[in-house]
């Protein structure tokens, strides 16, 4: 095809009889992530969805979800428009770039919105830099503990001679045991009751995070082909005060197998007994075959991270939208990181 190409490619949102073209471009395009290619999927999410397209061809696509963020201080809330899911058609450079332009731009320029990414490799960094977006490194990390550290370090791309040394730390640094200061209570779903005090909680200990509602929170635990542990801690008083949301993951294509730690509010001891259940299911599912369990959070929570014992750190980049100022935490529920298998 001719560099011409490119000029013919237009986006127009979704529709119904798009899917198939849709899901057909993620099987050929994005062969590492088939679950994305799952109609139950696309029936779920809750986002906004777009398509471009080349004539009638589809040719890349974009979703983008909305999520209101809120500032610990009096700064106004925050709606990013988390853009996810970027797939295109690669057998054409010059429709592969107008596509992905295009999509790109459309997410960036949605009314009401404030453009965010995660999940951003180095080598597309700077090209959201000269689009005029913030790159953060010092805001969230991943935490982690390994029992197979060669395979999980190998998928980090990290040096796999560091596995007998994490091996080590494994046997010599085990958690101490909590006792939670009041009761654990495993539930399927959250009351609206208890937002205000999720609210509450993520002001009073980050300074940029993601609304924690009961309807955010039962539409990520109905995700399709998840089996999610939720644990509430409840104070002397009967209130809840905490609560952590834990899954095992095998990824689909990839040897890969671990526990992830997908969301949680909290703080002091009742934060710890919390992160130490999820620690102890992965410690019971080693013998089942689990590699290791992984977090994702603000780098606030290192120190909790590092009493359960996942101490293995790796700062997390985030990209917002210029203007968009603060220290963001994110977690494996803000945008779509635990839609990925």
């Amino acid at each position: 095809m001719s560099g011409t190409a490119g000029s013919d490619v237009r986006v127009v949102p979704f529709t119904p009889a798009h899917t198939e073209a849709v899901l057909e471009l993620m099987r050929r395009w994005s062969p590492d992530h088939p679950e994305l290619a799952e109609r139950s999927l696309i029936d779920w999410q809750r986002c906004a969805r777009y398509v471009a397209l080349a004539g009638d061809r589809v040719v890349g696509q974009i979703c983008q979800v909305s999520h209101e963020f809120r500032y610990a201080d009096a700064r106004p809330s925050v709606q990013v428009g988390w853009g996810i899911t970027l797939v295109l058609d690669m057998s054409d450079d010059a429709t592969r770039k107008a596509a992905g332009r295009q999509l790109l731009a459309t997410c960036e320029n949605a009314e009401g919105l404030k453009y965010g990414a995660v999940g951003v490799v180095p080598t597309i960094e700077p090209a959201y830099l000269r689009r005029g977006h913030r790159l953060t490194r010092d805001s969230s990390a991943y935490y982690a503990r390994f029992f197979r550290p060669e395979k999980a370090l190998a998928y980090w791309q990290k040096p796999t001679w560091l596995a007998p040394a994490v091996q080590v730390g494994n046997l010599v640094s085990w958690p101490r045991a909590v006792e939670p200061p009041g009761t654990l209570e495993r539930i399927t779903r959250f009351d609206p009751a208890w937002d205000a005090t999720w609210d509450r909680m993520l002001r009073a200990r980050y300074e940029f995070a993601g609304t924690r509602t009961a309807d955010y929170l039962n539409y990520k635990l109905a995700q399709p082909r998840r089996e999610y542990h939720v644990y509430v801690h409840r104070g002397a008083d009967g209130a809840p005060d905490g609560y952590v949301v834990f899954r095992r993951a095998r990824h689909l294509t990839r040897d890969l197998d671990v526990v992830k730690l997908c969301d949680f509010v909290g703080s002091g001891a009742v934060l710890d007994a919390l992160l130490g259940i999820a620690v102890r299911f992965a410690r019971d599912e080693q013998s089942r075959g689990t590699y290791g369990i992984v977090g994702l959070s603000s780098m606030v929570d290192a120190d909790a991270m590092r009493r359960a014992g996942l101490w293995v750190k790796r700062p997390y980049p985030v990209v917002l939208a210029g203007g968009v100022e603060g220290q963001v935490r994110v977690s494996f529920f803000d945008s779509d990181l635990d839609d990925l298998w």
